[in-house]
């Protein structure tokens, strides 16, 4: 039987006696803790034993946090390289944990590491650091900000370190509860507490699935009935037929009829009645990416994006994994015969009753990307008189839109999937740089240029793609 397995993150020589406590709890409970002072992480030799700390964490399950009056040791740049440090500063509000180089400590590198790796983190905080850092808010924008001693910080010039780590902490995304504690009983019952509870939920949260899997099978039972009563109660050879068709094809003739609906209504007949190819109907319309909506709201959280060449874009309802799938409806579809599809999209459209499906949604705009990290829900956080942002997305500039679909192409093409990159693109080139991992971890960088001035996009990124397969395959046979 596998243990939970729990990393053990803190300073070592302030928190010697809590961290043997933590051990022994551990062990009590039946899992399996992982502390670097007790060799429990496997240091490779050729390896610095920072970077050994930082892979073992990706191993673990969860990781208990323990804050207290040290910053400690400060990571080395090689074993901060295992970190994508603008991906994880992002998951929190914090403005200046990490800002013009401010060192990060080896413990803050493992927690990081954690959040990187979607790792339950649960963070317990001395209660004496807590009211310092309550202190520290209401001062830290002042001039003598750097002239105050607090009493729960050992050094001095480490406290801003320790301060603003907790209000990446506090303010992250997700996963952002902080526990205060004065003794080791505290951190204790916490623990207990949240494990437990979400034990109780996972049992709770399996019934309520089963219970929903054997509803969800009477209901595709009774439709299964509903569908062979109404198909036996229809005499006409041809009418049974359009019948299935309809219910066949409904999804496909809902969506491709909004969707060219609200690209080009004059062409909606034609289109729909076409032989042309899946992949020609996308082109007719000017869409060249089907994409998963990054942020969508609770209510639908499969959300569709379909960007097109001229910078617009459409959202649709259906998941990207369903509009797939249409595909191979539509090849079926547009191999019957013409009088076919016209009894069946008649009957589909004619039990309408005159409405359109609100399925897919044209935005003559720049595509909007959603983005979670900008919502705020706690005013404590920021403070009641803080200003509130304006809105909850960012603007995809021409330059992001490149290297989001250079980044789309990179990690589904089989020719990359073993290959890590960078992309940084500016206003007129493309920086790609490959990481070679079969020995030295070089990096070799590519620049590619491409017209910033072109009003569609769809020809540069073709051009940039071909360019960047081209250069780095042909480098990468020359490697080996």
């Amino acid at each position: 039987m596998a243990n939970l397995k729990v990393f053990i993150s803190s300073t070592c020589y302030d928190l010697h006696s809590i961290r043997g406590q933590l051990r022994n709890i551990m062990m009590d409970f039946g899992h399996e803790p992982i502390m670097s002072d007790q060799a429990e992480v496997i240091f490779d030799p050729q390896i610095h034993t920072h970077t050994s700390c930082l892979r073992e964490v990706g191993n673990c399950d969860v990781v208990v946090l323990v804050i207290g009056s040290r910053f400690g040791g400060t990571i080395i740049p090689k074993a901060l390289e295992l970190i994508d440090m603008g991906r994880v500063i992002d998951m929190s509000r914090s403005d200046r944990f990490g800002e013009n180089g401010a060192k990060i400590s080896i413990t803050q590198a493992e927690i990081l590491q954690a959040i990187q790796h979607g790792i339950p983190v649960f963070a317990f905080v001395d209660s004496g650091v807590m009211r310092d850092h309550l202190t520290y808010e209401k001062n830290k924008n002042k001039p003598i900000i750097n002239q105050i001693e607090f009493s729960s910080i050992e050094k001095t010039e480490t406290a801003a370190y320790i301060f603003e780590f907790i209000n990446y902490l506090r303010m992250r995304n997700e996963n952002n509860s902080i526990f205060e504690f004065s003794r080791f009983e505290d951190i204790e019952i916490q623990l207990k507490k949240q494990w437990s509870g979400l034990f109780q939920r996972l049992l709770s949260e399996q019934r309520s699935k089963a219970y929903e899997g054997r509803h969800i099978e009477q209901l595709s039972s009774q439709i299964a009935d509903l569908k062979a009563a109404v198909l036996g109660s229809i005499s006409s050879v041809e009418l049974k037929e359009t019948a299935k068709g309809a219910i066949r094809f409904r999804m496909l003739i809902d969506f491709t009829h909004s969707l060219i609906n609200e690209a080009n209504s004059l062409e909606v007949n034609s289109l729909l009645r076409s032989n042309i190819s899946w992949k020609e109907l996308f082109t007719t319309l000017g869409i060249i990416e089907v994409r998963q909506a990054s942020y969508s709201n609770r209510f639908n959280p499969y959300h569709s994006i379909l960007l097109k060449d001229d910078g617009t874009y459409f959202r649709s309802r259906i998941p990207t994994m369903r509009i797939s799938r249409l595909q191979a409806e539509w090849d079926d579809f547009k191999g019957l015969g013409s009088d076919a599809k016209d009894a069946i999209i008649n009957a589909i459209l004619d039990s309408r009753n005159g409405r359109t499906p609100s399925i897919v949604r044209h935005f003559n705009e720049p595509y909007i990307e959603d983005d979670a990290s900008t919502l705020v829900t706690d005013d404590e956080d920021l403070g009641t008189d803080a200003p509130k942002p304006a809105n909850d997305r960012v603007l995809l500039t021409k330059e992001k839109y490149i290297e989001e679909s250079l980044k789309n192409f990179l990690s589904i093409d089989p020719s990359f999937t073993n290959m890590n990159f960078l992309i940084d693109v500016n206003s007129d080139s493309v920086k790609v740089a490959k990481l070679n991992l079969k020995g030295d971890r070089k990096v070799e960088n590519f620049t590619f240029s491409y017209n910033a001035a072109e009003d569609s996009l769809t020809a540069p990124i073709e051009k940039l793609k071909e360019e960047i397969k081209n250069t780095i395959t042909t480098t990468e046979t020359d490697d080996n």
